[in-house]
């Protein structure tokens, strides 16, 4: 009996082992069976509606740009306000300067010939006041040296402000005839009148009002 109680035991242990090994490949499937099914849950979002082909909405920088090119958001960018150093001014005088009558440091008056624009935009309109100032002159005393004179810019009148610039100088001889140079009633001076055109370049950049 000893003999056949130990080989049921034997029997009994041994089969404890299959019997561990079918439960366990159970629960492995289904393990793996909630984990796919959780997997695919998470790839589906949930209470976001897609949006249909038809109803697209553009964000308000989401414009196209122009038919010119130019973007939507250049109209944010504000217009320039400042001549650079070069910029021509041409301008006539309201009264005749000669070098017979003018002293160095007097003070002319013009007004502005061509508008003043900047990447098309007009920043001085033409007719705009201007000052100017004689920085050297020699009369010719009626003698046999020529008279000769030299003149520039000092402030424009943009908008009913003055605006102080620095421009190029402008310099004519009685014995040279030039562009900016005539004959006044002396023999040998020289004269700038209203009938010409006179063209100063800035010497420095300059910030307009």
């Amino acid at each position: 009996m000893r003999t056949a109680f130990r080989r049921e035991a034997k029997e009994t242990v041994q089969s404890i082992p299959g019997t561990s090994n079918t439960m366990r490949s159970s629960e492995i499937r289904a393990i793996t069976l909630l984990a796919l099914t959780l997997l695919v849950a998470c790839g589906k979002p949930t209470g976001v509606p897609e949006p249909s082909p038809g109803n697209t909405q553009k964000l308000p920088f989401d414009r196209e740009s122009r038919a010119n090119g130019i973007s939507p958001s250049q109209s944010l960018i504000p217009p320039t306000s400042r001549l650079a150093e070069g910029t021509p001014v041409t301008v006539r005088l309201r009264k005749t300067l000669s070098s017979a009558s003018a002293q160095a440091g007097d003070s002319f008056e013009g007004t502005l010939d061509d508008p003043v624009a900047v990447e098309g935009q007009t920043l001085i309109p033409s007719g705009a006041a201007v000052t100017g100032r004689v920085l050297d002159v020699k009369p010719s005393g009626n003698g046999p040296n020529p008279g000769y004179m030299r003149i520039a810019l000092v402030s424009v009148s943009v908008s009913g402000k003055t605006v102080l610039i620095e421009t190029s100088s402008i310099f004519a001889k009685a014995a040279i005839s030039g562009e900016h140079a005539t004959q006044s009633t002396g023999a040998n001076d020289v004269a700038f009148t209203p009938d010409h055109r006179v063209t100063f370049r800035l010497a420095r950049s300059t910030d307009l009002p």
